[in-house]
């Protein structure tokens, strides 16, 4: 590019911090970001960003916020993506109470929160078992007309999921229909596998079905979870009806499909059974490899 005479633009730079970033070198990218500085080639805010949120997501926080400081002092204004990459960082790592503050710093700075700042928070709390510190950001959310998407919702309800709330999961399931935000396969799979594991059999069938009413189709982990929930329960004549369909319906078992299977075969004594089943599991591992 310089042996043509064509000299590198902040986009040159931006993309090679990027790729730099991507690839885990992260020092060189740090190094770049100087470098283009020392040849009053401006970075802008995206530039920053990008440094910030690679640094972040490998748990670097000391040298991003060493990289705001430098864009600070270079007049570049911190956006929410900005601070939405410090949340996500401290947040990885379990740092709330710091998360908390750069929310809080980044309101009084002038900068609005959005929808995936707001999930970055949302998931911190439901991480650390703090659902009710999550549905308090949720509300919050209404409060300041953010309409909350799939991965808001998502995020609550595996977080009430696995605190044992299936009742309130439910609840926000329904909130979601009437609002007009439409439920997924992760939705249905986060709430099945938490009535399951609360030993909700019964109304986990009732849901799996209305699931497929609703036009979601099971992808082969929602049927993982079926059938071990099947196999807990008592129930492996029904857990191995659904298994024997699966390859009929066009569905390729998995490792775990297999593996539940054979479990809950052995539970009940069925060894004979079992041990066919993983000889069709080698089968079909052998197949796959040619």
């Amino acid at each position: 590019m310089l042996s043509k005479g064509i000299s590198p633009n902040v986009i040159t730079y931006t993309t090679l911090i990027y790729g730099l970033c991507l690839v885990g070198q992260l020092k060189e990218a740090i190094d770049l970001l100087n470098h283009m500085i020392l040849k009053n080639i401006s970075p802008h805010v995206h530039t920053y960003n990008t440094l910030i949120d690679g640094l972040c997501k490998e748990g670097n926080i000391k040298d991003a916020k060493s990289v705001l400081a430098i864009m600070t002092k270079e007049g570049v204004k911190p956006d929410v993506v900005t601070y939405a990459s410090l949340m996500d960082g401290y947040c990885l790592f379990n740092e709330l109470n710091r998360a908390k503050h750069v929310f809080n710093k980044m309101t009084q700075s002038g900068v609005a929160p959005n929808v995936p700042s707001y999930n970055i928070m949302i998931n911190g709390f439901c991480k650390s078992k703090l659902v009710d510190d999550a549905l308090n950001i949720f509300e919050e959310m209404h409060q300041k007309n953010l309409v909350p998407d799939t991965t808001t919702y998502n995020t609550l309800i595996d977080g009430l999921c696995k605190s044992g709330r299936i009742s309130c999961a439910l609840e926000l399931l329904e909130k979601m229909h009437n609002r007009g935000q439409p439920a997924d396969l992760i939705t249905y799979s986060f709430l099945l596998d938490g009535m399951f594991k609360k030993q909700e059999h019964d109304k986990a069938l009732v849901l799996f079905n209305r699931m497929k009413e609703r036009g979601i189709n099971p992808d082969i982990y929602a049927y993982n979870i079926l059938i071990y929930g099947l196999c807990k329960s008592g129930k492996l004549i029904d857990a191995k009806e659904i298994f024997h369909d699966l390859s009929i319906k066009g569905y390729y078992p998995d490792v775990w499909t297999y593996n539940i299977m054979i479990n809950g075969l052995c539970k009940e004594g069925l060894l004979h059974e079992a041990l066919a089943c993983c000889q069709k599991w080698k089968t079909m591992v052998a197949y796959q490899m040619l």
